[in-house]
């Protein structure tokens, strides 16, 4: 109970010296305990659904920036034409990018629109980088991250995302801390199942007919020109005839 109330009032405090930043807020900002940890795998993440009945979560990243602000229609209308459902992981600035787009993708029942942060930062409170992406480097940082995202994503959507997966994936245990306090399961994957956009579809194939129940698979959604799409649409039919049902994060409890 002590510690309880200690980590909500220490939430309190971050964003309350986050909303006013640069002002006398500013002056009464925690210090943050120095991080221990950092990477994909840290305790806190949630990779797999809780279950032993065969089903797969299929999540897909849209990144955003300058060579992220892409769109998979080919592979989007191949889901929506066989009923798959995803959860897609989509930062701000993808938003901001394609808002009709993401109009159109959260009147889906078959997406589940959840926070990919602002700015596909990772999330650090001491500035750490992750695949040579800066990460946050403050609690203000962090904070603004996450919730900048949040406010946008509710816009489109007009619900209040549950799951959050930071840019690269990679967390300081500070920084998972504070997007725990407010309210996010913080979520990863078992398998990534095209490294960063980054595989031939054979190879997508084969890294994804090892899934198992309860797998969270991701792949990205922002990157027409990989051959993601072609992997998916080749190897989610061979998994549906090994007996998987694909579902979304939010049907199942998390580990």
């Amino acid at each position: 109970m002590i510690r309880q109330i200690f980590s909500f009032l220490f939430t309190l405090t971050c964003i309350w010296s986050w909303c006013f930043a640069g002002g006398i807020g500013h002056a009464f900002a925690p210090s943050p305990a120095t991080p221990q940890l950092w990477g994909e795998d840290i305790p806190g993440v949630r990779t797999h659904l809780n279950t032993q009945e065969p089903v797969i979560a299929l999540t897909l990243d849209a990144c955003g920036g300058k060579r992220g602000n892409g769109f998979d229609k080919k592979l989007i209308n191949w889901l929506r034409k066989h009923h798959i459902p995803a959860t897609l992981f989509i930062t701000g600035r993808w938003i901001n990018a394609n808002e009709e787009i993401a109009k159109e993708l959260a009147s889906s029942p078959l997406f589940e629109i959840e926070n990919h942060g602002m700015n596909h930062c990772p999330c650090s409170v001491s500035g750490r980088s992750a695949y040579g992406i800066p990460g946050t480097g403050s609690v203000e940082e962090v904070m603004r991250e996450v919730s900048d995202a949040t406010v946008i994503i509710k816009k489109v959507t007009n619900r209040q995302p549950r799951f959050f997966r930071s840019g690269t994936n990679y967390y300081d245990e500070v920084a998972l801390a504070l997007i725990e306090d407010l309210g996010y399961n913080v979520v990863g994957y078992s398998i990534a199942g095209d490294e960063g956009a980054t595989l031939s579809e054979d190879a997508i194939v084969k890294k994804l007919l090892q899934a198992k129940a309860g797998d969270i698979i991701l792949c990205h959604m922002n990157q027409p020109e990989s051959d993601t799409a072609e992997g998916l649409i080749t190897v989610i039919p061979m998994l549906q005839k090994k007996g998987f049902r694909f579902v979304t994060l939010q049907e199942y409890p998390l580990r």
